[in-house]
């Protein structure tokens, strides 16, 4: 009998979140390379073992979000750790950044990034590809919102709150929230070990637990907190978090308490349905002072739709409830939307807070006349009883020409007579075609055979 221990399983590789202990480098260009060949950037099919490639790939994303994390503080957002109070690092908590001085700022801009992206990174094909850390990550974002004004009469650059919907995984060996794709490649007991199970008491975050919850958290503990209360809040959401921002600021009583302190929303990517909202004020609100990017081949920052909507031929799902634009042919997936539509999001903030009594342009897309598609194929009489006539007569047809069909095959199937049968021998002939009728049960009479 044979037994395994669990010291006989292959241990699980070791590596450093370091980019020069992993061999790689960042050039001239922002980019991070692989050392043994500049001309390639992260090589994650470094063996044929997924669980290998998994951690390196782990301690190589902790590198890059060390490094992120860094340029974020270094730009002048100092480290909150959520919850509010909470005693050290150890304790289970996700990190937050904040503009210095942030109870000065007469705007604030809060941005919320997907729920499943590390802290302060957009998109780690862009971070750790082509394109460069900063391009993939808040750090741009953030460098162009210094360069703005807070309001026509404010001339210091806004404050900025970057919310941590993604981290919301307590690792306690690691001491850090985790996203939900991370947390299943942190160190395990052995390279053939597969997954974490998530234990609530272990692994969540106090009034943090997931997306909603932190939301709920940043409006309603962290912006009293720290924003002073004339200050104007613009809010910028995308992918997953644009829905979760909608829904928590369409209710009455969320309305009355924060409604009269925003002053601009943007969503990207969102898919909230605003046509059923229940909050009469935020309907309002987004009709005149919210903004929608949605993924289209069209130029950046190309007019999809009015606030009513569009033609469902052309663009699909628009009921965002004010104008919709385009962000750009080359967003083709989510966490790229605001890496390609950052600039011209920015400009609009821009422009609203720079006029306060600015207003949404009355807009409505008119398209071409088209005849109204029926649902019927080309060449269809138009006319319900004709349809219904010919439908019949191409079933008869149909049926008719399945008829010939297994006549023929009926005929085909019959044996051929046997009444001259040259070189066989007829008495063994006529013994076994009537076998093969007693066989399928139709027997017949010596005469008949």
């Amino acid at each position: 009998m044979f037994r395994r221990r669990w010291s006989g399983l292959p241990a699980e590789p070791k590596f450093a979140p370091d980019l020069k202990k992993l061999s790689y480098f960042i050039n001239e260009d922002d980019e991070v390379r692989y050392v043994h060949d500049p001309d390639f950037y992260f090589k994650y099919f470094s063996t044929k073992n997924t669980r290998y490639n998994d951690c390196q790939r782990f301690a190589f994303d902790q590198a890059v979000n060390q490094i992120i994390d860094s340029r974020l503080e270094a730009e002048g957002l100092k480290e909150v750790l959520l919850p509010l109070g909470v005693a050290s690092k150890d304790e289970p908590h996700v990190k937050i950044r904040l503009s210095e001085n942030l109870s000065n700022k007469s705007r604030v801009v809060i941005i919320f990034g997907q729920s499943s992206q590390d802290f302060g990174i957009l998109a780690h094909r862009v971070a750790s590809g082509p394109g460069g850390l900063n391009k993939g990550s808040m750090v741009n974002i953030v460098k162009a919102l210094k360069q703005q004004k807070s309001s026509a009469t404010d001339d210091a650059a806004p404050g900025i709150i970057l919310a941590n919907p993604g981290n919301l995984w307590w690792w306690p060996e690691g001491k850090k929230g985790l996203s939900e794709f991370a947390r299943h490649q942190i160190p395990g007991s052995s390279l053939v070990h597969w997954g974490w199970h998530h234990d609530p008491a272990r692994n969540s975050i106090s009034e943090n637990a997931n997306p909603t919850e932190h939301l709920k958290y940043i409006f309603e503990k962290v912006v009293p907190q720290f924003v002073n209360d004339k200050a104007k809040i613009d809010v910028i959401a995308l992918g997953d978090m644009s829905d979760e921002v909608e829904q928590y600021l369409d209710n009455d009583d969320v309305w009355a308490k924060i409604g009269y302190r925003l002053n601009a929303l943007v969503v990207l990517g969102g898919y909230y349905d605003m046509r059923k909202a229940n909050c009469q004020g935020f309907k309002k609100f987004m009709d005149q002072r919210g903004r929608a990017y949605i993924m289209n081949q069209d130029p950046l920052d190309t007019l999809i739709a009015g606030p009513e909507g569009g033609s469902r031929a052309v663009t699909g799902y628009v009921g965002y409830g004010c104008p919709t634009y385009s962000v750009g042919p080359n967003a083709f997936i989510m966490e790229l939307v605001l890496v390609e539509a950052g600039s011209a999001v920015l400009k609009w903030l821009q422009d609203v807070a720079l006029d306060k009594d600015y207003v949404n342009e009355r807009v409505h897309i008119f398209f071409p006349e088209e005849e109204e598609d029926d649902g019927k194929w080309p060449g269809w009489d138009k006319d319900d009883d004709d349809e219904s006539k010919g439908s019949k007569e191409i079933e008869e047809q149909d049926h008719e020409e399945t008829k010939r069909v297994q006549v023929r095959v009926q005929r085909d199937a019959q044996p051929p007579k046997m009444d001259k049968c040259e070189g066989i021998d007829a008495e063994l002939v006529k013994e076994i075609a009537k076998r093969e009728r007693m066989a399928d049960g139709n027997a017949d009479s010596e005469e008949e055979t």
